[in-house]
């Protein structure tokens, strides 16, 4: 397998990772947002350090791939990052993760932020 072989075939895994998320039983969904909202509020360090492996890449290289094109881009990266982190590691849909934050008291916001932005600081993306 060359190169170009492996990032298709990391892309379409990563693909399907989203698409199992996106597309799970409502029920799970509600339950992951749950488990979002709470990792959110109560432990913003854990949801940060989340944030360093996926640009490390501890979450594969489709997923580095993916954090790379949001730290390339213009938009909010941290809550970009927060939203694949979320699907990643607790399985909740994009969506679902932005409807967790939005129930988030602002100080829990503000405090998130700061520490997933010094966690971008901190970690070098493992794509250059």
């Amino acid at each position: 397998m060359n190169d170009q072989e492996y990032e298709i075939n990391e892309a379409r895994k990563l693909a399907r990772q989203l698409a199992e998320v996106s597309d799970a039983p409502l029920s799970e969904r509600r339950e992951a947002r749950k488990e979002m909202f709470e990792a959110m509020g109560e432990t913003p360090e854990v949801v940060a350090e989340r944030v360093g492996w996926l640009l490390n890449g501890s979450y594969g290289w489709g997923a580095c791939r993916m954090a790379k094109r949001i730290m390339d881009g213009r938009g909010n990266k941290p809550a970009a990052l927060v939203q694949l982190v979320g699907a990643l590691e607790w399985r909740c849909p994009e969506n679902f993760t932005r409807e967790a934050w939005n129930g988030l008291k602002k100080s829990a916001q503000v405090r998130l932020n700061k520490l997933v932005e010094a966690e971008i600081k901190e970690t070098e993306c493992a794509i250059a």
